[in-house]
């Protein structure tokens, strides 16, 4: 048609722009790029198009160019159906009021399709391209999850190795040296093709991290944690978990509750263990503390060479205030790691066996520490809370008022932005806080249920003779040291050990 009409203009046709397939919301289009670089190379001096919709549907940027750009060029532009012709000035308004029909009706046909997606994210039903890791989609509903068993092999390896302490990167390593194949290639290996990306076939600490985090491995599906900025820009970005829509119990589980708690409470740590000697985490890695200053204790190796030649390996732990700033900051509260495994394997042997002796004693005294402890906590936070909701009500009055003193002219608009800039900060501020504080009150409300999960773990250790990473993870929080003093002529030391459930736990 377009063709059609040129040649009965008498015009000479220079080119035909394309762009299939490209929203017309977005102006970076190749087609549409390459005309306007003709347009401003001289090349050519008119621009016939259908209708508005096909140069563009954002009525701000189409504007511009049909208004600004193109005069400013000497360029012409022709819309057909629409009967626009700049060269024309009858039809301004007609242009406007279709460009802004355009836009929308781009942006309704935006909104339709997202409510389709959310509607299909709230059933359950996956619809991403790519099953994750460990998975394969199910031949008879693509939208459903079937466990692959040779990665799902991985994947719980990997999941293990984190609650051993080792650290995601570590995990890599160790798949890339034993020559497992990462996600990407495996993919492409099963479907019998040539993986088509340039990447280097290795595992690395951010695959590793992300997979951990997949809740898809507990059984869950969960979508919409990303999206484009609107429908005008269609650049990706990550949403906020606010928005992301979460169904659980979709399809089979590789990873257990117990394993995927202990991983993200890993996760959760403010620590970085260190290594010893034999490539490993070292025992009480990020679980130990000065119980003077806080700081976290640092892991040390010591070697000394005996007589007869042979080398003996000792592992301690020191204050990390002291080994950093020296005695001014702390004492050293050097701790060797074969006295401190022998009380803490001896406590936790000790608790496993009186939960044996009598459970629903044990039972009694932890749920009633932990209803103490909770009342407490939840006195506090409420009288907290209730004081930042205050203060936000006052911050909303003030915002309020000070926007109509600047109407009214009893304040220079200056002093308002500023006031108006202060009270939203402040407002961001405390809101956050009071999230923050009702997310807690949340967790001290649940924290009761987990005292007979507490208690059914310590069960399976009472015949244990060796302490392991793993075992520690589950069981304790933290584990405070003291200096050591002189009491009688005696050496003694205090250790505090934090269970997960429970009063902390004070041994000299």
């Amino acid at each position: 048609m377009l063709t059609r009409y040129v040649q009965e203009q008498g015009w000479d046709l220079v080119s035909t722009y394309i762009d299939d397939g490209v929203s017309g919301t977005t102006f970076d289009r190749p087609g549409l790029n390459q005309m306007i670089a003709d347009v401003r190379a001289g090349k050519i001096n008119l621009i016939v198009v259908k209708d508005l919709s096909r140069f563009g549907r954002d009525y701000i940027e189409t504007g511009k160019y049909i208004d600004v750009i193109f005069p400013s060029l000497g360029c012409r532009f022709i819309a057909l159906n629409d009967g626009v012709d700049t060269i024309r000035k009858d039809n301004e308004m007609i242009m406007i009021f279709k460009n802004v029909m355009n836009d929308f009706y781009a942006r309704d046909t935006s909104n339709k399709i997202k409510a389709v997606k959310r509607s299909t994210f709230r059933t359950g039903k996956y619809i991403g391209c790519y099953a994750p890791y460990g998975y394969i989609k199910d031949p008879q509903d693509h939208h459903r999850f079937l466990v692959d068993p040779p990665a799902a092999a991985v994947v719980r390896r990997i999941f293990a190795l984190r609650c051993q302490g080792l650290g995601c990167r570590t995990i890599a390593q160790m798949l890339n040296e034993e020559g497992t194949m990462p996600p990407r290639d495996y993919y492409y290996q099963a479907k019998g093709t040539p993986n088509p990306h340039r990447q280097n076939g290795m595992w690395n600490d951010v695959t590793i991290r992300v997979l951990l985090r997949n809740e898809a491995y507990i059984g869950h599906t969960v979508q919409n944690k990303r999206g484009t900025v609107s429908y005008k820009d269609h650049r990706n970005i990550d949403k906020p978990k606010e928005e992301w829509i979460r169904v659980e119990n979709t399809h089979e589980p590789i990873i257990d509750m117990d394993t995927w708690d202990l991983c993200q409470q890993i996760d959760k740590m403010n620590s970085h263990p260190r290594y010893n000697s034999t490539n490993q985490v070292s025992l009480f890695g990020g679980m130990l503390y000065c119980m003077d200053c806080g700081f976290a204790m640092r892991h040390q190796t010591e070697r000394h060479t005996r007589k007869n030649g042979n080398v003996a390996v000792y592992e301690s732990y020191m204050c990390g205030n002291y080994s950093r700033s020296g005695h001014i900051a702390c004492s050293t509260h050097t701790i060797y790691l074969a006295p401190l495994s022998k009380v803490v394997l001896d406590n936790i042997q000790a608790k496993a066996k009186a939960v044996a002796v009598d459970e629903s004693a044990v039972l009694k005294a932890l749920t009633e520490h932990m209803q103490a402890q909770s009342a407490q906590d939840i006195a506090a936070d409420t009288k907290t809370a209730k004081a930042l909701s205050k203060r936000l009500t006052d911050l909303e009055r003030l915002v309020q008022s000070t926007y109509e003193d600047k109407v009214l002219g009893k304040i220079p608009e200056d002093l308002c932005i500023e006031l108006m800039n202060k009270y939203q900060s402040e407002r961001a501020e405390k809101a956050e806080q009071l999230r923050t504080l009702k997310q807690r009150m949340e967790e001290n409300q649940t924290a009761q249920n987990d005292v007979q999960e507490w208690i059914d773990l310590i069960r399976q250790y009472r015949n244990i003779d060796s302490l392991d990473r793993e075992m520690l993870l589950r069981l304790i929080d933290k584990i405070e040291v003291g200096e050591q003093r002189i009491v009688d002529g005696q050496k003694e030391r205090e250790i505090k050990i934090y269970y997960k459930s429970g009063p902390a736990e004070k041994v000299v």
